[in-house]
């Protein structure tokens, strides 16, 4: 096993798992350039004869009003959380590919898809990780490669650079990394069949998260008017669907139109 981080935190880590009788060695490049990426790829290959599991976990937070957010600061948190986890497994893929293999674990957060005020550019990263693992499952379907998603809820030493202090006595106290760990490790199994899922995972807890779709409200002619009368309709999520890709989504539209207006 490879473990990455551009700290001390690496060779901790490893030295952990190396008394437990595993075999781990870290490598401190910063996954953030393309070349240090390739480096941590690199690293488990020479060092262990092959690649099988990715797991993309790299990210940094910080809270911030938008209103206070420069282009830096919004720039540095995308290029660490959203653009090297596409440099880790860039860097992986060929290798996964090649053998018809892989076990890809990519790490997103529930604020991708909830309302978390203070934190636009870490919510927007790991959108951009939500949408880059969704497609990368639908291309490692056919080659043997399952990439899943982990929303976690854990006190890590990024997790104590949230502002809101009772949010983080809170996590501290319920939300141990150990208990995030054990949904990693399902997902990497050879035996793991699930791809393009989603799973909230903090406190003991392991929940699949779901995209789902309204039946709506349809109108061949629709107008603003038709919107303000039938808002109820477009909102109602009674008999719903879940959707698993764009061809369900289409599917699923035209199904659900029971009569244009």
């Amino acid at each position: 096993m490879v473990v990455n981080d551009v700290g001390d935190a690496a060779h901790e880590v490893c030295e952990a798992i190396n008394q437990e009788g595993g075999s781990a060695m870290a490598c401190v490049a910063d996954i953030s350039d393309p070349a240090g990426a390739a480096e941590v790829i690199k690293s488990a290959i020479d060092d262990f004869g092959g690649l099988h599991i990715v797991v993309s976990n790299a990210g940094i937070i910080n809270s911030a009003a938008f209103s206070d957010m420069d282009y830096a600061a919004f720039d540095r948190v995308m290029k660490v959380n959203a653009y090297g986890s596409f440099n880790v497994i860039n860097a992986a893929w060929p290798h996964l590919l090649r053998q018809q293999y892989g076990r890809v674990v990519m790490v997103s957060s529930s604020s991708a898809w909830t309302q978390q005020p203070l934190i636009s550019h870490y919510a927007a990263s790991k959108g951009a990780i939500l949408g880059l693992a969704m497609s990368l499952a639908a291309e490692g379907a056919d080659n043997g490669i399952t990439v899943n998603v982990v929303a976690p809820g854990a006190f890590t030493a990024m997790a104590s650079a949230v502002g809101d202090e009772t949010a983080r006595r809170q996590m501290e106290t319920m939300m141990s990394p150990s208990l995030v760990s054990p949904a990693v490790a399902w997902l990497a199994l050879e035996s793991n069949r699930h791809n393009g899922q989603i799973f909230e995972v903090a406190a003991g807890r392991v929940a699949r998260n779901f995209v789902g779709s309204t039946r709506g409200y349809w109108n061949r002619n629709l107008t603003v008017d038709d919107l303000l009368q039938h808002e109820d309709s477009v909102l109602d999520t009674e008999g719903f669907a879940v959707i698993e890709d764009t061809v369900q989504l289409a599917r699923w539209m035209t199904e659900s139109n029971t009569g244009w207006e």
